[in-house]
């Protein structure tokens, strides 16, 4: 009778060879597994710790120098498996694994062996380099497996300790709290009513395709991933805050697939994935400096993040004949120099720090409610920001619409304000009949929540 188990094992052995065979001199195959027994391998519950750490030690080689192609991550019978090939010296790269084995708070569970394009094995014993320690006692691991030292219930125990650390991971707990705080950003700009032309929990707005559960469904499979922008940024070394941004838009890409896969494919936040990706690394950035936050700092941060970014991503555009559609943001970049969302965050967010936070902030010190004070700044935020999504839908006429009438209902006391309040409502039914939707100013609003709830005002 088949093993599926003990078929797993040989087939990613088989997996290994076969790749290593195809590899140029110079490249080695990493496979990755988590080192825990069967039972708790096998059991779901270190699926998504598996893929993280996986995800950490392809960005750990790369940062040492040794590019990573085709990393793959998947679960198997044999439990959570990683595959890639790594460019460099064999032993070279083995000794950067090893670091981050035993560098990594959580690089004990992570067991990563290599083979080279001859298809020999670099282990740790043939470098002269020490044993794995047991994950219980901490001796050496091979005495404790061979004398079945230690139970499953005491190795879970252990592993439960390791990951229930403050942060998830030791002298991590800022990753967590930016993360934390990222999602419940999101999620408050979500629920906020009205917000004229867009999604709430009581219009669909402009949006035929979309509605309020469509937004909560991309949400919640975004979740995880601000605290993977934050951990990129507490992690980056280095005085070149601009040398994180590939690893950033890789994990954007990421990000993207899991927001289409929860939407159907549309479109909800790719916009917001970028603007508060960017903010959630250099908050992490900041915070492993031991540098006070502030809305200023973090903005400036993001900046010095993407700087260059407009310049390198449109400079193709002109004679471009590659017969890729333009996105909305490259059409108005191209007609009338709309540098959009790219060039808020290379200035540093001012619409952000210098109008929708400063209108948040007024209006909860007035007494408002966070919803009410929310819309305020929406609408503050509409006054100023150069919104690719209303250009796309009505251009310039369009613009003048939105920002006439967000300075009008303002005027009349916002959402503090029974005539502001009817003046908004009013918003809505116009923009929804012209089909305007500020989507760029949706997407600064959750940054501005986002900055808000970060760094509190002093006072």
């Amino acid at each position: 009778m088949n093993n599926p188990v003990l078929d797993a094992r040989e087939d990613r052995w088989n997996r290994r060879r076969a790749m290593a065979a195809t590899l140029p001199a110079g490249w080695s195959v990493l496979s990755f597994t988590l080192r825990l027994p069967a039972p708790l391998r096998l059991g779901g519950d270190f699926d998504r710790d598996a893929e993280g750490l996986f995800r950490d030690l392809v960005f750990h080689l790369g940062s040492r120098g040794f590019p990573v192609e085709s990393p793959s991550f998947a679960v198997r019978a044999d439990g959570p498996e990683g595959l890639c090939a790594v460019r460099g010296d064999g032993e070279a790269v083995k000794r950067a694994v090893v670091e981050f084995e035993e560098g990594h708070p959580r690089g004990c569970l992570a067991d990563g062996d290599l083979m080279d394009s001859l298809r020999g094995e670099n282990g740790r014993k043939s470098l002269g380099l020490p044993p794995r320690r047991c994950l219980v006692c901490g001796r050496p691991a091979a005495e404790c497996v061979a004398g079945r030292t230690h139970g499953t219930g005491e190795v879970r125990a252990s592993v439960d300790r390791l990951l229930s650390v403050p942060g998830g991971v030791p002298g991590e707990g800022p990753v967590s709290a930016i993360g934390e705080t990222a999602r419940k950003a999101v999620l408050f700009e979500t629920v906020a009513f009205p917000k004229p032309g867009l999604v709430d929990p009581l219009s669909r707005g402009a949006h035929g395709d979309m509605d309020c559960f469509t937004f909560l469904a991309s949400s919640a499979a975004l979740a995880p991933e601000w605290e993977r922008f934050a951990r990129l940024g507490f992690r980056f070394g280095g005085d070149d805050p601009a040398g994180l941004l590939p690893s950033l838009r890789e994990e954007g890409i990421r990000a993207e697939r899991m927001m289409f896969s929860a939407t159907g494919g549309i479109n909800t936040h790719k916009g917001l994935i970028f603007s508060l990706g960017i903010l959630c690394a250099s908050a992490g950035m900041i915070a492993s400096e031991g540098i006070p936050l502030s809305p200023e700092v973090c903005a400036s941060r993001g900046a010095a993040i993407v700087r260059g970014i407009t310049g390198r991503d449109f400079a193709s555009l002109k004679g471009t004949a590659d017969g890729r559609p333009l996105t909305a943001g490259e059409r108005f970049y191209l007609s009338d120099g709309v540098t959009g969302i790219r060039g808020e965050a290379e200035r540093g967010f001012p619409s952000v720090t210098g109008t929708g936070l400063p209108s948040l902030r007024s209006s909860l010190a007035k007494g408002l409610s966070l919803n009410d004070a929310m819309v305020d700044g929406l609408l503050a935020l509409m006054t100023v920001v150069e919104d690719t999504n209303i250009l796309s839908r009505g251009g310039r006429e369009g613009e003048r619409i939105v920002r006439e009438n967000a300075v009008y209902a303002l005027e009349l006391g916002g959402m503090g304000s029974k005539e502001g309040k009817e003046a908004v409502r009013e918003m809505n039914g116009l923009f929804t009949r012209c089909n305007l939707s500020p989507g760029g100013s949706a997407d600064l609003l959750a940054v501005t929540v986002f900055l808000h709830l970060l760094t509190p005002a002093s006072g």
